[in-house]
């Protein structure tokens, strides 16, 4: 975390608190300070002062970049300090971008952290005293490693919160809550652009220690398809048990991208190297064939 964001949003702190509202630190910042890794991002969201007093302090300390009004999310310009209030979101469609939003300064910091997917991301941390904020048990939840969400309703919202319940089980080796898995299961991610899927792909392949996790979590909840369909045709795929003990394609595949992810930071483009390991094996898909009562592959029909 850079010093200068840092004592940014101290002094944001400062005026919101003399102007009787006030800051916290949320999301992945606190999650990641209490686990003790280092997170150079910072979301703070402002409580109990309306949106034109917030907008009158953020142009007394520098040039104010907003993010849309209706989203109530504003930067400076120079830093990297995300800037937001309290806010109430609404699904209008099955995508991810389908929400109407409203901001509400004085909603309360249950309400506020209610709409976040985890409660390990629902935690928040006064930016002055330093007060933890943990309305829904994200401190136990992350000290004993698991993924949960926070409320049926809303995440069951965002079909992208699936793959992100995947990416963080994988990133920071935690279990994913039964409940959480079941509701998973349930929800419909066809409509979810590919594009964000790949994001959080991108960060199981590049962040985990063992990425297979990832995959591993999207199978257990059936949801390899539509967007891995040629990940989930391995499945079953046998291979000669004297080279291959470890079973089918599918589990020796998730073993290869585990022993990649060790080799990654030696790699001049971690992401292909990571995508090569993913991918390595689908000629399998249509090349194994059963020849004298024996799985072989066999390039030439």
């Amino acid at each position: 975390m850079e010093k200068q964001d840092y004592n940014l949003a101290l002094r944001i702190a400062s005026a919101v608190k003399s102007c009787g509202g006030e800051t916290y630190f949320v999301g992945g910042y606190v999650r990641d300070a209490l686990l003790n890794i280092e997170n150079k991002d910072i979301d703070i969201e402002v409580h109990g002062i309306t949106p034109e007093t917030l907008e009158n302090i953020l142009d007394n300390i520098g040039k104010r970049l907003e993010f849309g009004k209706s989203f109530g999310v504003y930067n400076l310009s120079g830093s990297s300090v995300d800037i937001a209030m309290p806010r109430k979101e609404t699904a209008t469609g099955r995508g991810h971008r389908d929400f109407t939003i409203d901001v509400d300064p004085f909603i309360g910091t249950k309400k506020a952290a209610e709409r976040r997917d985890f409660t390990i991301g629902a935690l928040m941390q006064n930016v002055l005293t330093g007060e933890i904020i943990d309305h829904f048990g994200g401190k136990h939840d992350l000290e004993n490693g698991v993924i949960r969400h926070v409320c049926d309703a809303s995440f069951a919202e965002d079909p992208l919160r699936v793959f992100r319940a995947a990416q963080f089980a994988s990133r920071f080796g935690f279990s994913i809550a039964t409940e959480t898995a079941e509701l998973c299961q349930k929800m419909d991610i066809s409509a979810l652009p590919k594009e964000r899927v790949w994001e959080e792909t991108k960060k199981a392949l590049l962040k985990a220690e063992n990425p297979s996790v990832f995959f591993e979590n999207l199978r257990i909840f059936g949801k390899l398809s539509p967007f891995f369909e040629e990940l989930n045709k391995l499945i079953g795929i046998p291979q000669p048990p004297k080279h291959h003990a470890e079973g089918d394609v599918w589990a020796h595949t998730m073993l290869v991208l585990d022993e990649a992810a060790k080799l990654r930071g030696r790699a001049k483009n971690p992401l292909a190297f990571m995508v090569s390991a993913l991918v390595h094996d689908f000629g399998k898909i249509t090349c194994t064939k059963k020849i004298d009562g024996v799985y072989k592959i066999n390039c030439y029909e």
